[in-house]
């Protein structure tokens, strides 16, 4: 059965560029169909959800672009907390990643979601910002030091951003890589690309990845 999943909504200014589209638009329609893929997720008994919003790598592009896209963020978070339309829905919302590196306004109502949603147990949307693999790892091992635990693979699990691993992972955007994304976690999840830029994924094209997957033989290395 699925119960968790993963989603690299990739394709938003490949989208922009194919359509002529400024990127406001273009990163506004992909934050439109993360929407709808939440539901999607949870209408079909998915009960964890984790998406990668924004990488370390992101965070890289220019001052500009960053603007756009994180007052995008800014407002449409400051807008689901005004409607509470996440606990009427009962989703809880977590994000993980360094949310240091993000403009304190964004920090600001990523705290108050989370504070808001906290208790509810319908479907759990854990939105990576300012996420990278590579780092994920490294704050996993400084958690470890700070708490004085021993290394073990069952410690260094538990300090991770999302201890759970996903069932699958899907990437859109036509890249058949993981560039990163949840690299302790994906050991053995099954992984699904779509060559859709991910504001073209349709509910369709969820539904032939779900369908995908529950035709596959999961051995978990044996």
């Amino acid at each position: 059965m699925l119960s968790s999943l993963a989603i690299i909504p990739d394709g938003n200014r490949r989208y922009a560029f194919k359509n002529g589209l400024s990127f406001a638009k273009a990163y506004a329609a992909g934050m439109d169909k993360t929407r709808e893929a939440v539901e999607w997720c949870a209408d079909s008994g998915v009960r964890t959800a984790t998406v990668w919003t924004l990488s370390t790598e992101n965070l890289q592009r220019t001052r500009a672009e960053l603007g756009v896209f994180l007052g995008l963020v800014e407002n449409r978070f400051r807008s689901l907390l005004d409607s509470e339309e996440l606990v009427d829905n009962g989703i809880r919302l977590k994000f993980v990643g360094r949310l240091g590196m993000l403009p304190q306004g964004v920090q600001d109502v990523c705290a108050r979601l989370e504070e808001q949603t906290r208790n509810c147990s319908r479907f759990v949307l854990n939105m990576a910002l300012g996420y990278g693999g590579q780092a994920e790892l490294v704050d996993a091992i400084k958690a470890l030091q700070a708490k004085a635990l021993p290394v073990t693979e069952e410690n260094l699990a538990g300090c991770l951003y999302v201890p759970e691993s996903p069932d699958l992972i899907i990437r859109t955007g036509g890249t058949k890589r993981l560039s990163g994304f949840m690299p302790w976690q994906s050991a053995y999840s099954e992984l699904y690309f779509s060559e859709k830029l991910w504001p073209e994924f349709t509910k369709q094209d969820f539904d032939a990845a779900v369908a995908d997957y529950a035709s596959r033989e999961r051995r978990f290395g044996h």
